[in-house]
């Protein structure tokens, strides 16, 4: 302790009934209790790092923010994106602030919400160690040279309730999955070492179910890849052609996708089926349950006011479809409108426009004048214009 204003600390002095040498046994006797404590921590310590660190890995691997990065990237990112060498995600983005709010998601790049901020399991340490390991990759051409990295925690699964066990717990129970059926390693050197067999193989295992072999109905035979890209990562709405990209709730990643579109598009530039192994176009066993029709979504009408939007229309629209519709540099508008939902025809064409005509996007959202209640108004007076 320190007696006031000496600034120097002096032991403190046996008080009476306490002699010198129960003071030093006992301080002792908690020194030991410290060294004990020590051991015990050390060993724990050391058993935690055993459980995550194999023979021959350096277990400070982790503390390299590049190596970090990987790590998490392996763990939560390869799932959607597939090996970095394919990403190249970090190419999307000015800088690395760019890059950090996009990982951290929430709506403002990545679709999961990956920061704490937003809900996610990464601190703001762990998403920038993945915005420097995609920096470095970007930088250097090829993988950052690392030590190798510790494994990815593997999640147990709950077992399953016994016989006769209760409702509750049955319905409590998560499954175990039922594993794929094991890849012929000859199929399995062939798509690895070729994007375009590849993609064969995934469009055969996928789509053919529903299209047969793709020489067949040659779906993309007008389309752009980017147009075969998103149907396939989207699906179809009023068909049983579902959404395959997983951030749709699909099981393809991007750069399984990708594969698909080069196979396909292979395909229309030979005019004829490249020449691949036969292996590759061994269809599986179909499964019923992915061909089921995906229903219409419910869109409520077009509610708006028909006297409001016979201002808007005398103001936005009248100079090019005619004071009553009749049409002049515009197409004609007082008709009917041979649509299962004519207000959304119109609506679609007077919020995002028509391209290839002078017929601009008028709703806000896409850049235009107009609120959606004033383009609902339109849509309204329009469907109520009598054909001359």
């Amino acid at each position: 302790m320190q007696t006031a204003g000496s600034g120097k600390w002096k032991p403190r002095q046996p008080g009476p009934g306490r002699p010198a040498s129960a003071q030093v046994s006992r301080g002792s006797a908690a020194l030991r209790w410290l060294q004990l404590l020590a051991v015990i921590g050390s060993a724990l310590l050391a058993l935690a790092i055993g459980s995550t660190v194999t023979e021959g890995q350096d277990p400070d691997v982790l503390k390299d923010p590049v190596a970090l990065g990987a790590w998490l990237y392996e763990g939560h990112c390869i799932g959607c994106h597939g090996p970095y060498e394919k990403a190249r995600i970090a190419g999307l983005f000015d800088d690395e602030a760019d890059l950090r709010a996009a990982i951290e998601g929430g709506g403002r790049g990545c679709q999961v919400a990956w920061s704490t901020r937003n809900g996610g399991p990464l601190r703001s340490a762990e998403i920038k160690a993945l915005a420097q390991y995609m920096l470095t990759w970007e930088e250097l051409g090829a993988a950052p040279n690392l030590s190798p990295l510790p494994p990815q925690p593997t999640a147990t699964p709950t077992p399953l309730p016994a016989p006769g066990a209760g409702a509750a717990a049955i319905r409590d129970a998560t499954p175990t999955p039922t594993p794929a059926p094991e890849l012929d390693p000859q199929i399995r050197l062939i798509i690895e070492g070729s994007e375009l067999a590849r993609g064969a193989w995934l469009y055969t295992q996928n789509c053919y179910r529903c299209h047969l072999d793709y020489g067949y109905a040659r779906m993309a035979r007008a389309l752009s890849a980017q147009k075969v890209e998103t149907a396939v990562k989207a699906g179809k709405i009023g068909t049983s052609m579902p959404a395959f990209g997983r951030r749709e709730g699909g099981d393809l990643s991007i750069s399984d996708i990708r594969s698909i579109v080069r196979y396909v598009m292979a395909f229309e530039q030979l005019d004829a089926s490249p020449a691949l192994p036969a292996g590759l176009f061994r269809p599986p066993t179909p499964d019923p349950s992915k061909l089921a029709m995906i229903p219409l979504p419910d869109i409520p009408r077009a509610s708006g006011n028909a006297r409001a939007g016979a201002r808007w229309y005398v103001q936005r629209c009248a100079r090019c479809h005619g004071l009553a519709g009749e049409g002049g540099i515009g197409p004609l508008l007082a008709k009917p409108w041979p649509s299962v939902r004519p207000d959304l025809t119109v609506k679609a064409a007077i919020a995002a426009g028509v391209p290839g005509t002078l017929m601009r996007a008028w709703d806000q959202a896409a850049g235009g004048e107009l609120t959606g209640q004033q383009v609902d108004d339109l849509v309204v007076y329009i469907l109520q214009m009598t054909p001359p």
